[in-house]
C-alpha cells in the first residue's frame, strides 16, 4: 500500500524561531519503571489502579482518551479512515462538540492491533499500533500549565512513512501552530495555542516532563477515597483526573458548579475561587428578563438568577472554607439582589401565602408555584437570612426577607408526591427531575409534611425512565443518597459506570462538552456523599455506606464548616475519625462507632467532649485544632489505607475498553 502524501506541519508563525536551534529538544524523560508490585504510596496505588486501556480507538463521542490542562483539551480517537489516529484540539470555554482543529496521524497501513493506555498517575497516554505496514509507538501529554500538546513517536518498517496532517476545525475555531522534529530516531510533535507557547515548551527541555509529573502527583495527594468496590473507586479517581484535565479555572460560574472540587480539596481548580478573588462583574438583571415570573417560557426559558449567577456554587465553596470575605463581598450582595428581584413578583393569595407566578420548570412545562422556582427562592432567602445574621448586618430589607421566608408557598403536592407546579403533575418521563431540586442538591428538609413525601416524590419520578440519559442516572443517584438509600445510589451509579469510557466524558448530557464533564464530576460527588456528609449542623461519617462496603477509608475530604475529615471503616462500622478545623466552627460529629470511644487531640491527649445522642458527639475545636474520635483502643495510621478489593483482582486494575 502506498503511504499517505506527506504534508508540512509548519503553520504560519509556528515556523518562526522553532528550528532545532530554538532550544533543547523535547526528548522523552522516562517515568519511574513499575514492576507490577503494589506501590508503597496509597495515593499512587489508587490512581495507577484507575488507569484505562483501549484495544480499539473509540470514536470522538464515546469515551475517547482525554488529555488536557484546562487551557487545552485533547481527545484521541479514530478518524473516518481506519488508518487515521486523530488528536482533536478544543479551545478553553469551547461550547460546541466540534473541535477547533485536529492533528491526524495518517498511518501507512491498516491497524491490526491496538494497545492504548492512559496512565492517570503521570497524566500521559501511550499507545502501540500494529499495522499491515509495521508498528508505531507514541506517548502523548499536555504538560500542565503549558497549553501545548506533545506527541513523541517512533515507528518501524513501512510505518516510517506515517505522517501528520493538520485539519482546521469548525468556522471560528482557533488555529494551532505546530511543529515536528526528529532526534535520534524519535519524532516529536508540539502543538499549542500560539508560537510563544511552543517556544516556552521547547525551552523547558527535560523540565517539561518533570514539572508535569510533579504537578499531577501533588494534585492527587489531596482528598483520598478507597472502597472495596473497585469500579466505583476507579471511577472516583478518574474524576479527580478529569477535573484537572478538563476544567478551566477562569470559566464563568453558573448553576451548582462542581462540588467535588471542594470536597476533594481541589479549590485551586474551582472557577468560584477565581471569581470571588477577582470580584467578577456585579450581578445584574438584564439577562433574565425573558424569564420573568408571570411570563414563563413565552419570554424565553432563561434561568433563575440564582442559577445564572452561580449562587449555589459560590455558597458551596464558602461553606467549605468559611471565608467571611466571600460571604460579605460576593455572596450576600448577590443573594440580596436575587431575592429582591423575585420578591417583586410574589403574589399574596387568600391563603395568606406568597405565591410564584408562572415560570418554566426546566425541561418540562410552565407552571405557577413551580417547585423548581420555589426551591431556588426558598434556598436563596434562607441563605440570605443566615448570612445577615452571621455578618451582623442591619439591612433595610430584612423584614421583607423574613416575611418571604415565613410565608412563601409550600410545594404543590399530590398522591405521588411533589408536583411540577400547581395543577401540573409529573405524568411522563422527566430527564432532569427539576421539581426535586429541593431534595438534591439543595438538601432542604420539609418538617411540616408527611414523612414519606420525599420518598414518594423520588419513586414516582424514577418509575418513568424512557427519556433518561446518564445525567438522569446521576441525578437519581444523588437523590437516593440524600434519602439514605445506598442500594439505590449504587444501582444508579452503575448505569453511569457501564457507559463508554467509564470515567471519560462521553455525551452524558444533551448539551455542550462542559455539561458532560459536569455530569461526570457530579457522579464523583455522589460517591463521596456515601462516605461523608454534612447537613443541618451535623458532620456524618459513612452515613450511607452500603453493607457490601464493610471497609472504607477517606482522608482530607473537605466538608461544610471548613473541616478536613479522615476516617476508617472496618467490619461494617467506623473504627476512627479525625477532624481538623480550619475555621473554628462548632462541630457535631455523628461518628457511627459502636461501643465506647476515646476522644483525644493529635498528640494523644484527652480532649473535652460531650455526647449529644447515641453515636454523636460535640467537640469544641479552635481554628487549626484537630480531634480524633476512635473505638476504644484504636489509633489512626500515619497515612491513608487502600482497603482490600471485594473482587480481589489478580492483575492490574486498569479498565480495558473495546468500543463499538
Amino acid at each position: 500500500m502506498t503511504g499517505p502524501r506527506r504534508r508540512s506541519v509548519l503553520q504560519g508563525s509556528a515556523a518562526v524561531g522553532l528550528g532545532a536551534a530554538a532550544g533543547p529538544a523535547l526528548a522523552a524523560v522516562p517515568a519511574r519503571a513499575t514492576d507490577g508490585t503494589r506501590p508503597a504510596d496509597p495515593y499512587e496505588e489508587s490512581v495507577r489502579d484507575a488507569g484505562m486501556t483501549w484495544d480499539r480507538l473509540p470514536d470522538e463521542r464515546s469515551g475517547a482518551p482525554y488529555l488536557g490542562d484546562g487551557s487545552l483539551r485533547v481527545r484521541v480517537h479514530r478518524g473516518s479512515r481506519p488508518e487515521d489516529v486523530v488528536f482533536s484540539l478544543y479551545d478553553t470555554g469551547d461550547d460546541t462538540r466540534e473541535p477547533s482543529a485536529a492533528l491526524a496521524l495518517r498511518l501507512a497501513g491498516t491497524p491490526t492491533a491496538v494497545d492504548v493506555r492512559l496512565d492517570l498517575w503521570q497524566a500521559e497516554l501511550t499507545g502501540t499500533l500494529a499495522t499491515t505496514r509495521g508498528r508505531v509507538r507514541f506517548t502523548a501529554l499536555v504538560p500542565h500549565g503549558r497549553g501545548v500538546l506533545v506527541v513523541r513517536l517512533t515507528s518501524d518498517q513501512g510505518e516510517r512513512a506515517a505522517a501528520w496532517e493538520y485539519r482546521g476545525g469548525r468556522r471560528g475555531g482557533r488555529s494551532y501552530p505546530h511543529q515536528e522534529e526528529t532526534r535520534a530516531g524519535m519524532r516529536v510533535l508540539v502543538a499549542g495555542s500560539d508560537a510563544a507557547a511552543l517556544r516556552r515548551a521547547r525551552a523547558a527541555g527535560e523540565r517539561l516532563d518533570a514539572g508535569h509529573r510533579g504537578w499531577w502527583h501533588d494534585h492527587y495527594r489531596r482528598g483520598f477515597l478507597s472502597v472495596p468496590d473497585r469500579p466505583v473507586q476507579r471511577f472516583y479517581w478518574r474524576q479527580i483526573y478529569l477535573a484537572a484535565a478538563a476544567l478551566d479555572p477562569d470559566a464563568q460560574v453558573t448553576g451548582f458548579g462542581h462540588p467535588l472540587l471542594a470536597t476533594s480539596d481541589h479549590l485551586d481548580l474551582d472557577p468560584v475561587v477565581r471569581t470571588v478573588r477577582h470580584r467578577a462583574r456585579t450581578a445584574s438583571h438584564g439577562h433574565v428578563y425573558g424569564g420573568l415570573p408571570g411570563v414563563g417560557s413565552k419570554g424565553g426559558r432563561a434561568p433563575s438568577p440564582v442559577i445564572s449567577w452561580g449562587l449555589p456554587a459560590v455558597e458551596a465553596v464558602y461553606r467549605r472554607t468559611m471565608d467571611d470575605s466571600v460571604l460579605r463581598d460576593w455572596l450576600h450582595p448577590a443573594l440580596r439582589r436575587a431575592v429582591d428581584f423575585y420578591g417583586h413578583f410574589l403574589v399574596e393569595e387568600p391563603d395568606g401565602r406568597l405565591h410564584l407566578p408562572a415560570t418554566h420548570s426546566p425541561h418540562y412545562a410552565d407552571a405557577c408555584d413551580a417547585a423548581h422556582g420555589l426551591a431556588l427562592l426558598r434556598w436563596a432567602v434562607t441563605t440570605l437570612l443566615d448570612s445577615t445574621r452571621r455578618l451582623g448586618l442591619r439591612e433595610p430589607g430584612l423584614e421583607r426577607w423574613r416575611d418571604i421566608g415565613a410565608r412563601l408557598a409550600t410545594y404543590p403536592t399530590g398522591p405521588d408526591g411533589v408536583m411540577i407546579g400547581r395543577g401540573v403533575a409529573l405524568s411522563r418521563s422527566h430527564t432532569h427531575a427539576s421539581h426535586l431540586l429541593w431534595l438534591h442538591p439543595l438538601r432542604e428538609r420539609l418538617p411540616d409534611t408527611p414523612a414519606d413525601l420525599a420518598l414518594r416524590s423520588y419513586r414516582h419520578w424514577a418509575s418513568m425512565r424512557s427519556t433518561w440519559n446518564s445525567a438522569s442516572y446521576v441525578a437519581a443517584a444523588g437523590l437516593a443518597a440524600a434519602l439514605g438509600d445506598p442500594g439505590g445510589t449504587l444501582s444508579h451509579l452503575r448505569h453511569v459506570l457501564a457507559g463508554p469510557g467509564a470515567g471519560m466524558p462521553h455525551g452524558a448530557a444533551d448539551g455542550a462538552p462542559e455539561d458532560d464533564v459536569a455530569v461526570s464530576l457530579a457522579a464523583g460527588q455522589v460517591v463521596a456523599d456515601l462516605l461523608v456528609d454534612c447537613g443541618n449542623g451535623t458532620l456524618r461519617v459513612f452515613p450511607a455506606a452500603p453493607p457490601e462496603w464493610p471497609e472504607a477509608a477517606v482522608a482530607r475530604l473537605r466538608t461544610p464548616g471548613a473541616f478536613l475529615v479522615d476516617a476508617r471503616r472496618g467490619g461494617g462500622s467506623t473504627q476512627w475519625v479525625r477532624v481538623h478545623s480550619e475555621a473554628g466552627e462548632p462541630l457535631v460529629l455523628e461518628h457511627g462507632i459502636e461501643g465506647p470511644v476515646d476522644v483525644y487531640d493529635e498528640e494523644g491527649r484527652p480532649k473535652a467532649w460531650r455526647a449529644v445522642r447515641p453515636g454523636a458527639v460535640t467537640v469544641p475545636l479552635a481554628r487549626g485544632e484537630s480531634v480524633v474520635v476512635a473505638r476504644r483502643g484504636h489509633r489512626p495510621g500515619p497515612q491513608p489505607e487502600v482497603v482490600p478489593a471485594a473482587d480481589a483482582p489478580s492483575g492490574p486494575g486498569e479498565l480495558s475498553i473495546t468500543p463499538k
